[in-house]
């Protein structure tokens, strides 16, 4: 796996065509380089002016994004003893879901001065627990989802957990093998995370909205169930069969569903073969809130599939989204239409 920061020493710029001329800022060495490599590598002030620090004794050229993986790798640098670990790690292993903003973090053998906005942690690892990406140090996998348990949020975890599941394929037997033997510090909040993930989702607002669902009793839904619509196979991302109830989130709404129909055209199908369709959109309400945006509306003749028992499947799950995301669009079957089929019976339209 590559990082987009280089940690090879760096190297000098060619030289100027023109003496009076600034050199092409491709041409200079990118950071993270310390001020030693910085002043024999750019021997020229002005060049050297076209470098921003990132912290004392180490530099990015001025068009690198002074982010976590930057900041990261400058952190490995600035300790060689030391092993990135937590979201540092998760980014450096292909963890999509990690904030761009978030402060770097590394273990170290010994005590440290800490820092402003680096997050240092101390103490020896195992061996097993540490290897390398592209020359930097870091946690293997399956440890650092075990650091991430112990530093995040419930959700926060699970979804970066899930995250690294689709980018290192060992990693779920991996997880299954340790939490059958949990042991040590933290292994409680390790085994729930790792039994909250599900490898299946597709994405970390996937992953959110199936907390949120489970949070709420509704814990039948999965990801990756296949619905049949007429001749056509459709993957729906988030799904719940028996109840027929699927969620989207903006991503997998607009994506095109194959063949060449379009995601509002399988929206369509699936309500008329029985489906609640929920489109997670817009900003989460506040934490705490107590709004939640009724998932009925009588204006689009639908008809909720609890019938007269009660809300069903259907309405739970879209008064639990509601209430997190009260932009998010419900459609349910239509009222008095000879093609919905409530009990899933029918299959979808034939062509």
């Amino acid at each position: 796996m590559n990082t987009s920061a280089s940690t090879a020493p760096a190297t000098g710029p060619a030289p100027r065509a023109d003496a009076s001329a600034p050199t092409d800022l491709a041409a200079l060495p990118p950071g993270p380089v310390t001020s030693a490599e910085l002043a024999a590598a750019v021997p020229d002030s002005r060049d050297r002016a076209r470098y921003r620090r990132i912290w004392h004794g180490m530099y990015r050229r001025e068009d690198q994004p002074d982010d976590l993986r930057l900041r990261s790798v400058a952190l490995a640098r600035t300790w060689p003893e030391g092993v990135l670990r937590g979201r540092s790690a998760a980014l450096l292993w292909g963890d999509d879901s990690v904030p761009a903003d978030a402060p770097p973090e590394i273990w170290l053998p010994a005590t440290r001065r800490s820092r402003p906005g680096r997050v240092y942690r101390y103490g020896r690892l195992p061996r097993w627990a540490v290897t390398e990406i592209d020359g930097v140090r870091v946690t293997t996998p399956l440890r650092t989802c075990r650091d991430l348990a112990g530093d995040l949020g419930f959700e926060d975890a699970v979804v970066s957990v899930e995250r690294l599941c689709a980018m290192v394929p060992e990693l779920p037997a991996q997880l299954a093998a340790a939490v059958e033997h949990p042991a040590g510090r933290g292994a409680r909040d390790f085994a729930a995370v790792a039994r909250a993930a599900d490898p299946g989702s597709g994405s970390a607002a996937l992953t959110r909205a199936r907390l949120e669902l489970h949070a709420a009793g509704l814990d039948t839904f999965r990801h990756g169930h296949v619905a049949r619509l007429g001749h056509f196979r459709v993957e729906l991302p988030l799904a719940d069969p028996v109840a027929r109830c699927v969620v989207y989130t903006p991503d997998d709404a607009a994506a095109p569903a194959g063949r060449g129909r379009g995601a509002e055209r399988v929206r369509e199908q699936l309500a008329h073969a029985g489906w609640t369709v929920i489109v997670v959109r817009g900003p989460a309400a506040p934490a705490g809130s107590s709004e939640v945006v009724g998932a009925r509306d009588a204006r689009d003749g639908a008809v909720s599939p609890g019938g007269a028992g009660g809300p069903g499947v259907g309405d739970r799950a879209a008064s639990a989204l509601r209430a997190r995301w009260p932009s998010s669009e419900v459609r349910f079957p239509p009222a008095g239409d000879p093609a919905a089929d409530p009990l899933g019976i029918w299959t979808g339209p034939r062509r």
